[in-house]
């Protein structure tokens, strides 16, 4: 799959993308439909295309700490899934994909 810019990205498409951290966003909790609970963390992204952030949802809402991203980090995202939100594009590591600091 060749890697895509962020101004390329179309929705409900599975990409590779490399692109830098500009914002880390605090873990919210919430409830799921099945009334379990449920954690996700948003990550402002960009790069020389665009801006768009990464949805990490679950357990991948503690990959910042367990990889050591921080702002300016550089990440690439491996058959990861688009999503148009409200809210402008989102990348989310779906079933999958994966996310590095690269």
């Amino acid at each position: 799959m060749a890697e895509k810019k962020i101004a390329e990205l179309k929705d409900r498409e599975e990409v590779t993308i490399e692109v830098t951290v500009t914002k880390i966003m605090p873990v919210r909790q919430f409830t799921k439909k099945d009334g379990g609970q449920g954690k996700v963390r948003n990550v402002s992204v960009n790069d020389d295309t665009g801006s768009c952030r990464i949805a990490l949802w679950d357990a991948d809402a503690d990959m910042i700490e367990t990889l050591e991203i921080a702002e300016g980090s550089k990440l690439k995202c491996v058959n990861c899934f688009v999503k148009q939100t409200d809210f402008g594009i989102d990348i989310s590591k779906g079933r999958k994909g994966t996310i590095e600091k690269i």
